[in-house]
């Protein structure tokens, strides 16, 4: 009796618990694949490629990378790519690319992962100072970034178990010297901090626009006849009302006519 006749004379029944078998088994073999990734990384001797640097140990990129690849040769990394923004001559944004890392307020992003076996390990890190502390985002340079880069890449890689046990005293960041800075273009969270912080003349003070869009919000015609106007002033203005409409950024709590 062949294969395919064996499988016609089941019922549906016995179908389905042959189907669920083969999931069930499918997903042990991952776990143990996945298991195998860890155990194979984590019982490597990095100690002989350990470099020292202010007193601590780290271990490069390059060193980690390769002996990754030494033993899972279809590994392979890549470089989070966020959006980001131009404003036009009409005064709206419009996305016109990509960076690989974010540029906010508080910092500069980045973030590296790396997929074995089909298994995905990533790590998120701002561009710091040896006191690990986020440096002015508006004075890191594309050379500090790319060095931070890697550095995400090789803490992804010791979350994959290679090499976890050096991060007690974690890696260190670039001391080299700074390369010149590029001009950048606004990222959506960038806009969106502005956005939040834009004031204007409303009801004898200097408000907030969030909060006069929010009493549009909850009804109050005032402030509905001052973003009509306000609005047709400047098309910018416009813009940025559809902004915070679009991203929801109205706030409440404003009394009317403050």
């Amino acid at each position: 009796m062949t294969e395919a006749t064996k499988l016609a004379e089941m019922t549906k029944d016995q179908l389905i618990k042959i189907v669920d078998q083969l999931q069930d088994e499918k997903k042990e073999q991952a776990k143990k694949d996945n298991a195998s990734v860890y155990e194979r990384l984590s019982k490597v001797d990095v100690s002989k490629f350990v470099d020292k640097k202010n007193g601590l140990n780290y271990l490069s990129w390059a060193k980690a990378w390769g002996l990754v690849k030494s033993i899972f040769p279809d590994a392979s990394y890549k470089l989070r790519e966020y959006p980001y923004y131009t404003q036009t001559a009409d005064g709206n944004y419009q996305q016109i690319g990509t960076h690989d890392y974010l540029r906010t307020e508080y910092g500069v992003e980045v973030e590296a992962s790396v997929t074995i076996k089909g298994e995905t390990y990533s790590s998120k890190l701002y561009v710091m100072d040896f006191h690990n502390r986020a440096l002015d985002p508006k004075k890191v340079t594309y050379f500090e970034i790319n060095k931070t880069q890697m550095r995400a890449l090789t803490k992804a890689l010791a979350f994959a178990g290679l090499g976890l046990n050096i991060y007690a005293g974690e890696d260190l960041p670039s001391s080299d010297e700074k390369t010149p800075q590029r001009k950048e273009r606004v990222t959506e969270q960038e806009l969106i901090e502005k956005a939040r912080k834009s004031k204007t003349q409303y009801g004898g003070g200097n408000e907030l626009v969030t909060d006069i869009v929010g009493l549009e919000i909850d009804g109050d015609k005032q402030a509905n006849a001052f973003l009509n106007q306000w609005c047709e002033k400047d098309q910018k203005n416009k813009n940025l009302y559809k902004f915070i409409i679009k991203n929801q950024l109205a706030t409440h709590g404003m009394k009317v006519g403050a």
